[in-house]
């Protein structure tokens, strides 16, 4: 065999080759991992009937927490209150409104029950959705702290989170528009939409564009003179 290759585009496709072989193993990755970790509808399964009574009493307002969906920003209006059932002080994420600017609301000028499916566990504080700096006098977070939270509202300790797994999110300029969909903070592993099968597809393009300038890199050789299969 007789080959002798082109400098500049054989370092060329040296460096390409090695983009998309390592960007099919990346993809490749998020595919195991997903594969490894519950699903949505697994976690979904694990919900629970949850009833809970708003504290209307309260002369403050509701906490106003800054998140996406669909995505779109929102913000996520969180409200003290008990388990119907049981008493238990709990803090809610009621509903969402869309937009930039979050829509002041008082806890009196609330509905006295909510009902949903989903979860209810001590939360942790979490990481900044966006730079931005909370400002507590005006009830605006950009990170769920629900010991701030509890703070800011006066409440005697920090209850757990009651997080619905559909959630309403009203429109910000019409608060008689609304729609409902998924509540991608329930959950305690963040919602990724895409399903795995979507990376194992993208795995196999990146590596097949890899096997295909391999192709093109031998048969542009081949035509140049510049590789030759000889017979022994």
């Amino acid at each position: 065999m007789m080959f002798r290759p082109m400098p500049i585009l054989s370092v060329l496709t040296v460096i390409s080759l090695g983009i998309l072989v390592l960007l099919g193993n990346w993809q490749y990755s998020r595919y195991s991992e997903k594969m490894s970790n519950p699903t949505i509808a697994e976690q979904s399964e694990e919900k629970t009937e949850i009833r809970v009574v708003i504290d209307r009493t309260h002369p403050g307002a509701a906490q106003q927490v800054y998140g996406f969906a669909d995505s779109e920003p929102i913000w996520r209006r969180y409200v003290p209150g008990v388990l119907e059932d049981s008493q238990e002080p709990v803090l809610v994420m009621l509903e969402a409104t869309g937009g930039a600017t979050p829509v002041p609301v008082a806890l009196a000028d609330l509905p006295a029950t909510v009902a949903f499916e989903g979860f209810i566990a001590e939360r942790e504080a979490g990481s900044a959705a966006f730079a931005g700096r909370d400002d507590p006098e005006n009830d605006i977070w950009y990170r769920l702290d629900p010991d701030a939270l509890a703070d800011r509202l006066d409440l005697e300790q920090t209850p757990p989170v009651a997080e619905p797994v559909i959630m309403r999110v009203r429109n910000a300029a019409d608060m008689t528009q609304e729609r409902l969909t998924l509540n991608p903070y329930a959950f305690a592993k963040p919602v990724d939409p895409l399903p795995p099968e979507r990376h194992f597809g993208y795995a196999l393009t990146w590596w097949g564009m890899a096997l295909g300038l391999i192709g093109v890199y031998v048969a542009l050789h081949h035509s140049r003179g510049r590789l030759r299969f000889k017979k022994a």
